[in-house]
C-alpha cells in the first residue's frame, strides 16, 4: 500500500472515530439532561403531592376512627350509639373527605386516584349505612336491624382497610424516583 493511500485511510478512519465519538457523546448528553429534568419534574411534583396527601389522610382519619369503632362493638352496636351529634360529623367528614378525593386525583398517579375515590365511595356508603341504622330504633324490626348493623361493619371494615391501603401507595409514591 502506498504512503498516500494510507494517510488517507487514517485520516477516514480517524474521522469516522470522531464522528462515532461525537454522536456517543451528544447522545449521552441528551440522556444526562432528560434523566436530570425528569428528576427535576418528579421532585416538583412530589412537594405538592405530600402536601394533599397528607391532607387527605387527616380528613378520612377521624371517620376512620369511628369506623374502628363500630367495628369493634359488632353486634352490641345499637342505634341509640349514633346520635344527631355523630351523625352530623360522620355527613361532614364524608363530605370534606370527597372535597379532597377530587384534590388527590388531580395530584395523581392513576393508583392513588383510584385508591382515593374508592375511600370517598366507602365514607358515603358508610354514612348512609350509619344513617339507616338509626333508623332502626325500634326492636319489632330486628332482622332489619341486624341487617343494618352488619351494612354498617361491612363498610366500617372496608373503609379502615382502604384507608391503609391509601396510606401504603401515598407512601410508595412519594418514594418513586423514576429509576423503577
Amino acid at each position: 500500500m502506498d504512503a498516500g493511500l494510507a494517510a488517507v485511510l487514517g485520516a477516514l478512519a480517524g474521522s469516522v472515530a470522531t464522528i462515532g465519538a461525537a454522536l456517543a457523546t451528544g447522545w449521552a448528553q441528551r440522556e444526562g439532561v432528560r434523566i436530570t429534568a425528569r428528576s427535576e419534574h418528579r421532585r416538583a411534583r412530589r412537594e405538592p403531592r405530600h402536601d394533599i396527601y397528607r391532607q387527605f389522610i387527616s380528613e378520612a382519619k377521624p371517620l376512620g376512627l369511628h369506623a374502628g369503632v363500630y367495628s369493634a362493638l359488632g353486634s352490641t352496636l345499637m342505634p341509640d350509639y349514633f346520635t344527631e351529634e355523630r351523625i352530623r360529623q360522620a355527613r361532614e367528614a364524608s363530605r370534606a373527605i370527597n372535597d379532597k378525593a377530587t384534590e388527590v386525583a388531580l395530584a395523581g398517579p392513576r393508583k392513588i386516584t383510584e385508591s382515593a375515590l374508592k375511600i370517598a365511595r366507602l365514607a358515603s356508603s358508610l354514612t348512609a349505612c350509619v344513617g339507616n341504622f338509626r333508623e332502626m330504633g325500634d326492636e319489632r324490626h330486628q332482622r332489619m336491624r341486624d341487617q343494618s348493623r352488619r351494612s354498617v361493619m361491612k363498610y366500617a371494615k372496608k373503609y379502615d382497610a382502604a384507608l391503609q391501603d391509601f396510606i401504603l401507595q401515598a407512601q410508595f409514591a412519594l418514594d418513586d424516583d423514576g429509576s423503577r
